[in-house]
């Protein structure tokens, strides 16, 4: 090769080197389609899910007005997912926005690790808050924990930034407090973090509570630890109400023997599924580390703010392992190492006031090398350990490239390493140190600086542990309100009941209502009642509270202090039309600078409304001159001048905010009609494409958008947007027949109205307090039009029930044939009245109309167990009906059960063989059926002396927890050992017998020791009979008796308020349990009168409690 063209080949290369580089050097963002193994959600059911007064994560779990997504088939497709790239140099992560917006993953580039866990299947299980949840990436949990929306696509946008980084934003309106969030994942070049920027907006007159965690998965192994900083002393569980030492933990927490000195940060010591959330956060950061691939994950956030740090895991032992199994096929184990903001507990509300907006930041990057870390910042991780002969482990880790580092080590003033380096993402620092001399490491500190900058990256000292001697106080369940001294107290724990979600005594309401009993006009008490009413629609009755409230403040001609009861009652009054009132009542309010803004910003759209713009310019400048952050006022304020020609004030205003808030779709569409009204076509024609897109044809976001201007009094720019959706929900047909009423087209509102009366209301879910009124205007145009009643009383029926059940009423005389509408009576009858019988009917006849809703089956049948009707009435309903029923769970759970009450658990068998369970967390239902069903026909065969056959279904009842989650009424076990005993020795191989009999004596771990409060430990006392201990059997059988006793008197919301799932046993249940358990204890006694009369009063108050009737045979 000649010289020349030596070269020209060596400039080349060096020009695509350079390239290659600066393109690596750059951020990378594109949309792409993901192919990936996936399990099929069933589609979403059709009943509206209203509120049972049930628990989820500790806090209420209401669904309305979402739909319940919670039947996940065993049916694996492949199936394209929408993905959005972020990537740079140093790492890469994946965004799904069609499953929650999670970000699915996140990978170290430098070493292929996935510092956030990637699940290489979309394989749901029943965890969230409606259903389907999938593990792994980071799932966003905003307002509340495993958020209702957690598998449901999200809006999102891609933005380029003028630095070069590149930001996804990912967001939502929640339909159930109209609060609306995102996250804004960005990439920077030339750093290995990604930030993450959450903001919560309430653009809502009303103060909110909510709760933030993002939920961080990392994949786990046998050598996984979770980091929190060196000072965390103390872990807590769930709702606070028990604290052990982290990481060494000597107590007895959730059941789990740690007695022994265990280390609870290595995911190996820890068996089974456990929440630590460390107590008293003081650092900014916190994370994991894989000894055996020595690299981890390193969150950091102010906090302050970021105040919540939490492991949780499965665990590791069978259990734990089963259940990851159910929600991945090849990824493999994980923890998730949640972070939390505003909030350090779950459930821990925290409030957020009219018109606020909560805005922070999160970072999480990829560590390496450096075999875990006892510092971290934004800049670098650090690690210092002790290691034998006199040995220090130095490692360092930065986030960005720093060409000229120097690392100090320091022994008090004595330097024992000084050493100048480049250190960077791609590669660490790590050395092991010897110190000659002798030292104390609490003595040591080092460092790590920028010799350009003179700034120190990092750095690191030891402190010797605190050792406090007593654990934290718990938190305590509140006492009854009567029990409760003082007004203030009673207002106190109702605020917090209701901040938290509570569903114990009766949730906030009795307290409040015993505060007013004592003190009708306490000031904080009407308030607080008066805006649960207001929030619920009942306008006319929240304002009675207000007044109270306010007579009582301003009495004697004074200026109250606190604005919120003037400020809520302007609300009130200009909910009702009252504008005079209103004006004069918000007007009042701006004088507490805690209501300025949000009483200004209503002020405005009154006048916006009576088209008085010139003042309600003035007004919403008022609102935002307090308030910059939030972009509703924004919205309101641009739409104002637009309206006043002031285009270019318009532009200005737009501009303040449209890159901050890019989903903000008010903002997007103002930016769109101010170029359309200016003739700029073009521009207007490219923003009204960005902002569809960005809109995704989803109803709700065009109906949102449309009330948002309604609400500012702007009819045409609402029916603009309506027009848009590309779609037929009968509620955006009706408010554009309201609009046509208001602008006095009678004819087309009169046709628009029954159009939507001709849509199919399945699954179409209303929620918003301004559709009242549009659908009462549709029915003064259509008296007989059953759907409006209907829709009426779904919005109402969490708000007020009374009012619900009378339109579902008017509902089913104008459409006698909507099935729907006839279980909704049933529910408001069954929940809200119980009546029992009445609600009964209800179903009844909706099961006639519509015999393919395994809803109803499910509720129906309840029902039945509730008012003790027969089981062959029963077992009638579910005949035929089993192709229906088995497409829920919980109904086909209701049918096996029914099933072998009447001793066809034969049928039960069969049934089982061909179902799968979708996995849900917190519930054994499945196993329980399943031994029930095996135990019965094994008793039945025991009793016909064919004992062969006996033992095989006592052997098929061996359902180990693992297989399907752990018992209701504890271990199971017990019982089934001793029947597999029972037909061993029939069988004459007493060896066998021996065996099976001794195992159900053996109790090994505490849960279950703690888990004997129910009645299989009867099984275990007739067990030691066998074995020939009378003395321990005696003590079994009159312990029984005693429980017994206690359960028949005792008060057991004491024990609700720490309920983390699912809801309250009935009274019936309860008390037949404890006649079981009494019943029981005397026949193991040989009191067999009382025995029988004890178990005969069980079977009478409950005909479902089929072992106090197998029991009594």
């Amino acid at each position: 090769m000649e010289k020349t063209e030596r070269n020209y080949f060596t400039f080349f290369a060096l020009f695509i080197l350079i390239s290659i580089n600066s393109l690596f050097a750059q951020v990378r963002m594109t949309e792409e389609s993901w192919t990936l193994p996936t399990y099929k959600v069933m589609p979403s059911e059709k009943a509206p899910m209203f509120f049972t007064n049930g628990n989820f994560q500790g806090a209420q779990r209401v669904i309305y007005p979402y739909a319940t997504n919670d039947e996940i088939s065993g049916e694996r497709t492949m199936q394209d997912w929408k993905a959005l790239i972020l990537e740079n140099e140093y790492i890469k992560l994946g965004i799904t926005p069609e499953i929650g917006g999670k970000l699915y993953y996140a990978t170290d580039k430098t070493n292929d690790y996935n510092y956030i866990y990637k699940n290489n299947e979309v394989k749901p299980g029943n965890i969230g808050m409606t259903g389907a949840w999938v593990s792994g990436g980071i799932e966003w949990c905003v307002l509340h924990h495993h958020r209702a929306s957690t598998f449901l696509p999200m809006d999102y946008d891609l933005v380029k930034n003028k630095d070069g980084s590149k930001t996804i934003f990912i967001g939502e309106t929640e339909p159930r407090h109209r609060m609306r969030w995102n996250v804004g994942i960005t990439v920077s070049p030339g750093k290995s973090y990604f930030e993450a920027e959450v903001s919560i907006y309430n653009p809502t007159p009303y103060t909110h509570n909510f709760l933030y965690w993002a939920n961080v998965a990392a994949h786990t192994n046998n050598t996984y630890q979770t980091i929190f900083p060196p000072s965390v002393e103390f872990v807590t569980f769930h709702q606070k109400n028990q604290f052990t030492r982290w990481p060494i933990s000597n107590d007895i927490y959730r059941g789990q023997d740690f007695t022994k000195g265990v280390d609870i940060s290595r995911w190996k010591n820890v068996k089974e599924h456990a929440s630590f959330f460390a107590h008293d956060l003081k650092e900014d950061f916190m994370g994991g580390y894989d000894h055996g691939k020595n690299s981890g994950t390193v969150h950091i956030g102010d906090h302050n703010i970021v105040k919540g740090a939490k492991l949780w895991e499965w665990g590791s032992g069978k259990v734990g392992q089963n259940t990851e199994g159910k929600l991945t096929e090849t990824s493999g184990p994980y923890v998730e190492i949640m972070v939390g903001a505003f909030s350090d507990n779950q459930p821990d509300y925290t409030w957020i006031r009219p018109y606020e907006v909560k805005k922070w930041k999160q970072y999480w990057y990829p560590v390496k090398d450096i075999e875990g870390f006892k510092n971290a910042n934004l800049n670098a991780a650090v690690n210092l350990e002790q290691r034998e002969n006199n040995t220090i482990f130095l490692g360092y880790h930065s986030t960005q490239k720093v060409k000229n580092a120097r690392i100090t080590l320091k022994n008090g003033n004595q330097v024992v390493l000084e050493k100048d380096i480049l250190i960077s993402p791609e590669k660490a620092f790590t050395e092991k140190i010897k110190i000659n001399s002798e030292y104390k490491f609490t003595n040591l500190y080092t460092e790590l600086k920028d010799l350009d900058t003179d700034f120190v990256i990092i750095s690191y000292k030891p402190k010797d542990p605190k050792n406090t001697k007593n654990l934290p106080p718990v938190v305590t369940p509140p006492a009854a309100p009567e029990d409760i001294t003082s007004v203030e107290e009673l207002f106190i724990v109702g605020n917090r009941m209701e901040q938290f979600y509570k569903t114990a005594n009766g949730g906030e309401t009795p307290y409040y209502k015993e505060a007013l009993k004592r003190d009708p006009n306490h000031t904080k008490t009407n308030i607080a009642i008066g805006n649960k009413l207001l929030k619920n629609g009942d306008y006319t009755t929240a304002r009675t509270y207000f007044s109270r409230a306010i007579k009582r403040q301003t009495n004697n001609y004074t200026r109250p202090s606190n604005g919120e009861g003037l400020y809520l009652q302007g609300i009130t009054l200009k909910k009702l039309g009252l504008y005079e009132e209103a004006i004069d009542t918000l007007y009042r309010a701006t004088w507490d600078n805690a209501y300025f803004s949000a009483a200004f910003f209503e002020l405005a759209q009154i006048s916006s409304i009576n088209k008085n713009y010139k003042k309600g310019l003035k007004e919403i400048n008022e609102a935002i001159s307090s308030n910059t952050k939030n972009t509703r006022l924004y919205g309101l304020k641009s739409a104002i001048q637009r309206k006043l020609g002031n285009y270019n004030s318009a532009l200005e205003t737009l501009q303040q905010v449209s890159n901050i808030d890019p989903l903000n779709f008010r903002i997007q569409n103002e930016l769109y009609l101010t170029a359309k009204e200016t003739n700029k076509e073009q521009e207007a024609a490219i923003l009204l494409a960005s902002l569809n897109k960005k809109m995704r044809n989803f109803d709700q976001n065009y109906i949102e958008l449309a009330v948002e201007y309604l609400n500012d009094g702007m009819l045409k720019e609402s029916e603009d947007v309506l027009k848009r959706y590309k779609g037929k929900n009968p509620i955006s047909i009706y408010y554009l027949g309201y609009i046509q009423d208001k602008l006095k087209n009678k004819d087309a509102a009169k046709k628009l109205f029954s159009e939507a009366q001709s849509l199919s209301e399945e699954g179409i879910f209303p929620y918003r307090l301004e559709t009242i009124e549009v659908l009462k205007k549709a029915i003064k145009y259509n008296p007989n039009d059953g759907k409006a009643y209907y829709y009426l009383g779904n919005i109402l029926y969490d708000k007020q029930p009374k009012k619900a059940i009378l339109h579902w009423e008017n509902a089913v005389k104008n459409a006698p044939k909507l099935a729907m509408a006839h279980r909704n009576i049933g529910f408001g009858y069954y929940r809200h009245y119980k009546d029992y019988p009445k609600a009964i009917l209800s179903y009844e006849k909706a099961i006639t109309l519509d015999n393919t809703d395994a809803v109803f089956y499910n509720e129906l049948d309840v029902l039945y167990e509730l008012n003790n009707s027969p089981l062959e009435k029963r077992l009638a309903i579910f005949e035929g009906n089993n192709k229906y029923v088995k497409n829920r769970d919980d109904a086909f759970v209701r049918q096996m059960q029914v099933l072998t009450l009447a001793g066809q658990a034969d049928k039960v068998v069969t049934y089982l063989k061909d179902k799968t369970f979708s996995y849900r967390e917190g519930t054994s239902r499945v196993r329980e059926n399943i031994i029930d069903a095996q135990l019965s026909l094994g008793i039945k065969f025991y009793k016909a002396k064919n004992y062969k056959k006996a033992l095989e279904h006592f052997l098929l009842a061996q359902v180990p927890d693992e297989a399907a989650g752990r018992a209701k009424f504890g271990n199971r076990e017990i019982q089934v050992n001793y029947f597999i005993g029972l037909a061993y020795e029939a069988l004459s191989n007493t060896i066998e017998a021996k065996i099976f009999y001794t195992l159900s004596t053996k109790v090994e771990s505490v849960k279950n020791k703690k888990q004997r409060s129910g009645f299989m430990s009867y099984y275990e006392g007739l067990s030691f009979l066998k074995l020939g201990n009378k003395a321990k059997a005696n003590e079994i059988f009159n312990s029984l008796v005693t429980n017994g006793d206690k359960q028949l008197n005792f008060n057991s919301d004491e024990n609700s308020y720490f309920q983390i799932f699912g809801e309250k046993d009935s009274e019936n249940t309860k008390k037949s349990l404890a006649y079981t358990m009494r019943g029981l204890g005397y026949k193991g006694l040989n009191k067999k009168k009382q025995a029988k009369e004890d178990l005969k009063k069980a079977t009478e108050i409950s005909v479902s409690n089929l072992w106090a009737g197998l029991e009594l045979e």
